[in-house]
């Protein structure tokens, strides 16, 4: 396959699965069983899918990106964080992504170990199901995107540790972690969405760090090119159509999504087992 048609392939695959609950790793798998994935380096591919989804992000959220870097920026010359609502969100946000930044950083070995097993996937993606049900059947969710409070936010970073683990979904946990803290379905996203560019641009900047050196032919180029402008264009459209969809439906659709996933992924091991 044409290493272009391949970068849009897995572009669009990394657009829909970072941004809807769905998760990526079960995706990936069962691509990973129908495409030849050594056609495009690893490494070069994980820089541009996060340079696109981040520009996916702080293309379609710069109002709210904008109003918590203007908080941050503040706090420096007017700190008055019981007052500045923009203030306090740029400090929610910030401690939001700590859990999920140290764990990653002190048990990204142990993961990469004991986790990243299909095994697992299938695990986690139903549970993940049945979360959705559960928050969709007992929560009761009217908060907007400023009226998210401290512990809530630390209680949706603490989610988003669990996102380390293949299967669980980044934004799926944190979108039902913000609904059981009473944000709206389509504010829980938003928070979550924002909540995600730090560490996307973090995630991204250490992966371009180890690119430097490295030599780089026309392929690659290629490939990190097309993957950028596939994944931010896909992304930005994945995510109109999220926010738009949750303000009018739940995230029933997305839990039976997952079932019918975890059942393919359950299958396509058992079909691949030695006998």
């Amino acid at each position: 396959m044409s290493i272009v048609y391949l970068a849009i392939i897995l572009g669009l695959i990394q657009a829909l699965t970072e941004f809807l609950p769905i998760s990526s790793s079960g995706h990936l798998l069962l691509a990973r069983a129908a495409l030849d994935f050594d056609v495009v380096d690893g490494l070069t591919f994980d820089v541009a899918v996060h340079v696109g989804t981040l520009a996916a992000i702080v293309v379609y959220f710069r109002r709210e990106i904008g109003e918590v870097t203007r908080g941050f920026l503040r706090t420096f010359v007017r700190p008055n964080l019981r007052d500045d609502v923009e203030q306090r969100l740029a400090w929610y946000v910030i401690a939001a992504c700590i859990p999920a930044g140290l764990a990653g950083a002190l048990f990204e070995t142990q993961i990469e170990i004991y986790f990243r097993h299909p095994g697992v996937v299938v695990f986690t993606l139903a549970a993940g199901a049945v979360l959705f049900l559960a928050v969709e059947r007992w929560c009761r969710p009217h908060k907007t995107f400023d009226e998210i409070t401290l512990r809530g936010a630390l209680f949706i970073g603490l989610l988003q540790t669990l996102a380390l683990i293949p299967g669980v979904s980044r934004s799926g946990i944190t979108i039902a972690g913000g609904m059981i803290v009473r944000l709206r379905r389509e504010e829980a996203a938003r928070f979550s969405f924002v909540m995600a560019s730090p560490l996307l641009a973090g995630a991204g900047l250490k992966k371009g760090l180890d690119l430097v050196g490295q030599p780089m032919g026309q392929p690659e180029i290629v490939a990190l090119v097309v993957g950028v402008l596939t994944s931010g264009l896909a992304g930005w459209l994945v995510i109109r159509f999220l926010i738009g969809f949750l303000r009018r439906h739940g995230l029933y659709v997305f839990a039976y999504y997952r079932f019918v996933l975890a059942a393919a992924v359950a299958a396509y091991l058992l079909i691949t087992a030695p006998n």
